[in-house]
């Protein structure tokens, strides 16, 4: 389950899926040094506003280049057909494509508005801000998917994104609870978690404190990621990817 499975570009992939305005666009995605960098054709230029926003809205992605999205020519067609059902996106409030269109009355009503702001709250909670979380919005309802540390930090997290006007419900199905949660938000510039070798570490090691196995299935996973031909030589200092995790760093099983 995300975090721990995919990385910032795939997870902004499957974002961008799931929004009714833009699932049928034949948008790239690509993330480069944390910034989206999106490609294709779109209706018109609100429809900017919305990928941003659905980016804007994925841990590990801190920028948004939009220079290689087109607007279609008045009349022209691209991929696909909007439905005028609720949106998943980074706003606070239900897009349809006549709403794509037209203008926003408030701030909190642009496609980025109560996303942004349910963003802002929880990052602005010292307890909360460094937790692997993704902000994404469907209607009026706020949905947050990633790792927090404990039961309380999940209702604080829950609490601060109800708390934004307009927003009638949270979704917290994506959400887990893991010990030491914001451990796992040390990405490179792919969105990729990464590990920082120790002296004394082994990939072992280090796959028990992930996976919660030291087996070599588990330990190969890292290995291979990583292109290490000797699962015995890792150096101190190393910075190595860790795919699919998930577990905390914390959580070991017996």
């Amino acid at each position: 389950m995300w975090p721990f499975g995919k990385n910032a570009k795939a997870r902004l992939e499957d974002a961008l899926k799931e929004q009714d305005l833009t699932k049928a666009l034949d948008l790239k995605v690509d993330v480069k040094k944390k910034t989206a960098v999106i490609t294709g054709q779109v209706p018109n230029e609100r429809y900017k506003n919305l990928i941003s926003a659905v980016a804007t809205g994925i841990n590990g992605i801190e920028e948004v280049d939009l220079s290689g999205v087109s607007v279609a020519a008045a009349g022209q067609a691209t991929t696909g057909t909007a439905s005028q059902s609720g949106t998943m996106s980074a706003a606070g409030q239900t897009t349809t494509a006549a709403g794509a269109a037209a203008g926003a009355t408030s701030p909190l009503d642009e496609p980025s508005g109560r996303a942004k702001a349910a963003l802002a709250n929880i990052k602005g909670e010292p307890t909360l801000a460094n937790n692997p979380l993704d902000v994404l919005q469907k209607g009026t309802t706020i949905v947050l998917r990633g790792a927090v540390d404990d039961d309380g930090e999940f209702e604080k997290a829950k609490a601060l994104a109800l708390s934004v006007p307009g927003v009638t419900a949270v979704d917290t199905s994506g959400l887990q609870v893991i010990k030491d949660a914001s451990l796992l938000n040390v990405t490179d510039e792919d969105g990729d978690i990464v590990y920082t070798v120790k002296s004394g570490d082994t990939l072992s090691h280090i796959a028990l404190h992930y996976y919660g196995s030291a087996g070599r299935s588990s330990y190969m996973k890292i290995a291979e990621a990583n292109g290490i031909a000797d699962a015995n030589k890792i150096r101190v200092g190393q910075k190595l990817k860790i795919p699919g995790t998930t577990k905390g760093p914390g959580e070991v099983l017996a």
